[in-house]
């Protein structure tokens, strides 16, 4: 964590539902407005750091499907309804088939 008179350190700025971690790098010695983002998307991932402004990094998560592992721009689902009882699709490639927007019926 960041203690200023100790150099550069993590500042935590943000998290998601999803266990997402987010911080700036801060250093004394770096203007606040170019501190890098460090990130990671769950507890057990690797930790990224995003040489690009916060601004940069929210736009590129909500907004640009190729930013993985961030990214939630991922394109429209279609919505479905299981019973409670079951059965659930065994399989994520059930699960696609049962949100692909373009399924028929």
């Amino acid at each position: 964590m960041y203690e200023p008179d100790k150099g550069s350190g993590l500042i935590q700025w943000g998290s998601d539902q999803t266990e997402g971690e987010y911080y700036w790098l801060a250093d004394r010695s770096v203007e606040p407005d170019r501190w890098p983002v460090v990130a990671r998307w769950d507890g057990i991932e690797p930790w990224h750091q995003l040489d690009m402004s916060t601004a940069e990094f929210v736009y590129r998560v909500i907004a640009d499907p190729e930013f993985k592992p961030f990214t939630v721009a991922d394109p429209p689902r279609r919505a479905f309804y299981l019973p409670h009882w079951g059965p659930f699709p065994p399989s994520a490639d059930d699960w696609e088939a049962l949100t692909d927007p373009n399924r028929k019926g």
